[in-house]
């Protein structure tokens, strides 16, 4: 009876440590990055924290403009106003679009925001669309939740999602460019900081209000 109990004790105990390596692999910090659009430049940061995301949009003078609170578990989310003090839920009610692709996962590597970057080819000629992605792997396990969540119709987030073993990586660089060369869009990060991060990031700022339509 003393050994089985001693044997309890140890598959638990092992449990609990197997469970505390594995939370603590998963990314927590800020990601920094722009996406450029024509001559239109936007700044962005990523807070991530566990199954919630916060976005910031940033103004050319560092302002933040808008914030979108996401939780990749219940999948919800929420868009606030700093300016105007209001926030208000974001319904998800896009119909996933299905694309036809061809994935190519190359050897070439470079390294991009001090990481090693391997390249991804994601082409859709029925889209006429060619996506490149340098992928970094340092558990980003947030990621593909964080696309499902949102998601999105734009091709960066929909081709990505259509890459098998996606998850654990985050793409450092994404360019999107038509089949003839032109570039679309570009999604680029500047900076990527690795830290705890406070809960109250991620909940609504006190005193502000819910935006009701009517």
């Amino acid at each position: 009876m003393l050994f089985n109990l001693r044997s309890l004790s140890l598959t638990l105990f092992s449990f609990v440590l197997a469970s505390a390596s594995l939370q603590a692999q998963n990314f927590e910090g800020v990601i920094e990055f722009t996406k450029t659009t024509g001559p239109v430049v936007t700044n962005y940061r990523y807070y991530v924290k566990g199954d919630r995301v916060r976005i910031e949009e940033i103004s050319a003078r560092g302002d933040v403009q808008g914030i979108m609170l996401v939780d990749t578990r219940d999948k919800t989310v929420l868009a606030i106003s700093p300016e105007r003090k209001l926030y208000m839920d974001v319904p998800n009610m896009r119909l996933p679009k299905s694309v036809t692709t061809t994935v190519q996962k190359t050897s070439e590597m470079k390294e991009i925001a001090g990481y090693k970057c391997e390249k991804w080819v994601v082409k859709s000629p029925t889209e006429d669309r060619n996506l490149t992605y340098w992928v970094a792997a340092d558990d980003f396990n947030f990621f593909v939740p964080l696309l499902e969540t949102l998601n999105r119709k734009d091709e960066q987030a929909l081709f990505f999602l259509e890459i098998s073993d996606n998850k654990g990586v985050f793409p450092m660089v994404g360019m999107e460019n038509k089949m003839d060369g032109a570039e679309i869009s570009r999604l680029e990060v500047s900076k990527v900081t690795k830290g705890p991060q406070k809960p109250a990031m991620f909940e609504i700022p006190p005193g502000f209000n819910k935006f009701e339509r009517n």
